[in-house]
């Protein structure tokens, strides 16, 4: 099968991935009071955080797939931006709050966003290995 989105340039993927980081970083640190008002169902707030992160592990895996830098790193990367973006809610006193259901939220986004990566990466052949 052909490889896809190969033909996409590096600074393309990087600049996507970086922008998406920049709204993860608005919807995290936007004080309490200018976020949006929408009724949903207990729990929701969890999965928004899920699905945050698993966009991004994928964004961040499909930029960086075939450069040097270890996976290992990559995974670290986004599960601490995930941390670092809860420590700084509790810094900027936004009335955002420090949750560790929201970490565990985030990193079952990225452990999900992984796995996704990996199966379509071998079935699909989104990157050259």
């Amino acid at each position: 099968m052909k490889k896809i989105f190969n033909h996409i340039p590096f600074q393309v993927k990087v600049t996507v991935t970086f922008l998406y980081l920049g709204i993860i970083v608005l919807l995290s640190l936007l004080p309490v009071k200018d976020l949006p008002k929408v009724p949903l169902f207990p729990g929701a707030d969890k999965l928004i955080h899920a699905g945050m992160y698993f966009v991004l592990s994928i964004l961040i895996l499909w930029s960086f797939h075939t450069s040097k830098v270890a996976r290992w790193k990559l995974y670290g990367f986004v599960i601490g931006w995930g941390l670092l973006m809860e420590i700084l809610q509790i810094l900027m006193r936004s009335g955002r709050q420090f949750s560790l259901l929201d970490i565990i939220a985030n990193a079952t986004g990225v452990v999900l966003g992984i796995a996704l990566y990996k199966v379509l990466n071998t079935q699909l052949k989104l990157q050259q290995t």
